[in-house]
């Protein structure tokens, strides 16, 4: 007996790519002067590649891990720790994080 794959629900994709262009705009439009803007960018950075990986991923383990990552990196980046380690341990912590959960179940 085959195993269909789970089909990809075309509305993540609409509110992800409508979540890309509102934050390029976002990313246009406002300068990051304020801690309300800095945050609204990460919440709409964190909205849209939530959709975008619930989409490619089908999972929301691995949305949620790639939220995280990007979400750390561009916030070590925002921070001044531009070092080459730092992304390359985020990395490596994500992969530990994926790596002990798939031994749980």
């Amino acid at each position: 007996m085959e195993r269909r794959p789970k089909e990809r629900n075309p509305l993540l994709l609409f509110l992800g790519v409508t979540g890309l262009i509102v934050l390029f705009a976002y990313v246009n439009v406002v300068a990051p002067e304020t801690l309300v803007h800095i945050i609204g960018f990460f919440l709409l950075l964190t909205v849209t590649v939530w959709f975008l990986g619930i989409y490619v991923f089908r999972h929301k383990r691995h949305a949620v891990l790639l939220v995280t990552g990007i979400a750390f990196y561009l916030a070590l980046r925002y921070l001044g720790l531009k070092h080459p380690l730092y992304a390359v341990l985020l990395i490596a912590s994500i992969a530990a994080l994926e790596l002990i959960r798939r031994e749980k179940s």
